[in-house]
């Protein structure tokens, strides 16, 4: 009887944690007993994701009728990362097919990933000299689009396969990230700390403005294209270029070399309300973009098809209503092949695969 109790207690205990946790009531001590519980066992992190899940809903259905997710995330985050640290002092968080389905998923979600140690693998990098020992990195997956708010209140809409750092003191001594993809950035005003998004070799440095970056790190080219504002792109050995609004800054990496042109802005950044616009497109471009958004891969059989050039928009389309429309506007066929892999039958990307026609 008494171990029954005993077990009782300890549940009850568990349960007042979570609940303080959830209605912001808890202390430092207690937040670490929170934290070493929800680092014992699966089980307890599903326990927890479960009583969220209810006490978010519970709250939207109330007083949170104008719930904000991207400030949820970041209050929820921040609870979580203020106090001592469990396991890895790195944070991942990665965001899956699917996790925005509901507010209430969403806030859950983000606070059990945010245990870098326990989740999806944990990705391991040192630290390099411009990285403090603690950092915060975002990741998206395939197809997928996501929205945050930096600690300075910088919006960011990320495209699918990106991935953002920023260390700990972020908006304290500097604002630094680094960008491996594609994203929208809406900057806070800060004219005293700069904004500066490193991408490898070029470096992009606004303080309050709205423009879009392209820098994965399989493209020999990276595009930065200004909305509002102004930002200055600067690449070792080059001047530094200023842009203005309508500009966009191409790098090309292989040659070292800068290019500045003058873009319909909306054309690189619609992909941001799940529109898809090419204008004046070169193919090859185009099946990137096309690619990226509907988690496909690629096989050009004719190389005399990267001479053509697309200008359209796609809304809600289908991959098939896509291809079908390039299809009746340019002389090409295709094949879409959907794959398992032959080892362990998992799915993989659909291939599509054009020829001449």
């Amino acid at each position: 009887m008494n171990s029954m109790n005993n077990l009782i207690e300890d549940q009850s205990n568990e349960k007042r944690l979570v609940n303080k946790f959830l209605t912001n009531e808890v202390s430092d001590s207690e937040l670490y007993l929170f934290k070493s519980w929800l680092a014992e066992s699966r089980d307890n992190r599903k326990e927890f994701d479960e009583e969220n899940e209810i006490w978010q809903k519970i709250n939207l259905q109330t007083k949170y009728e104008h719930f904000n997710v991207e400030k949820g995330w970041k209050n929820v985050s921040d609870k979580l990362n203020s106090g001592g640290r469990i396991g890895s002092s790195n944070q991942i968080v990665v965001f899956k097919r699917g996790v925005f389905r509901s507010m209430a998923v969403a806030a859950s979600i983000a606070i059990l990933i945010a245990f870098g140690g326990f989740f999806y693998g944990v990705m391991k990098q040192k630290p390099t000299s411009a990285v403090s020992s603690a950092f915060t990195k975002i990741q998206t997956s395939d197809g997928e689009r996501v929205t945050i708010t930096l600690p300075d209140s910088t919006r960011v809409v990320m495209n699918s396969e990106s991935i953002i750092k920023y260390s700990s003191d972020f908006n304290a001594n500097n604002r630094e990230i680094w960008l491996s993809g594609e994203a929208y950035f809406d900057v806070a005003k800060n004219s005293d700390i700069p904004l500066q998004v490193y991408l490898g070799k070029a470096t992009v440095v606004a303080t309050g403005t709205k423009f879009n970056i392209f820098s994965y790190d399989s493209e020999n080219r990276l595009e930065t294209t200004l909305e509002e504002g102004s930002v200055q792109i600067e690449v070792p050995g080059k001047d530094i270029v200023y842009v203005t609004p309508g500009q966009q800054v191409i790098y090309f990496k292989n040659s070292n070399t800068v290019m500045v042109k003058d873009v319909t802005v909306e054309s690189f950044t619609s992909w941001k309300e799940n529109k898809l616009r090419l204008n004046d497109t070169p193919f090859e471009e185009a099946l990137r973009n096309i690619a990226r958004r509907y988690n496909v891969t690629f096989e050009i059989q004719d190389t005399r098809l990267l001479e053509l050039k697309y200008t359209a928009t796609f809304i809600d389309e289908s991959i098939e209503d896509v291809m079908q429309m390039l299809k009746r506007v340019s002389p090409i066929k295709y094949k879409i092949i959907n794959r398992t892999s032959v080892s362990d039958k998992t799915y993989l990307k659909p291939k599509i695969v054009v020829t001449h026609n």
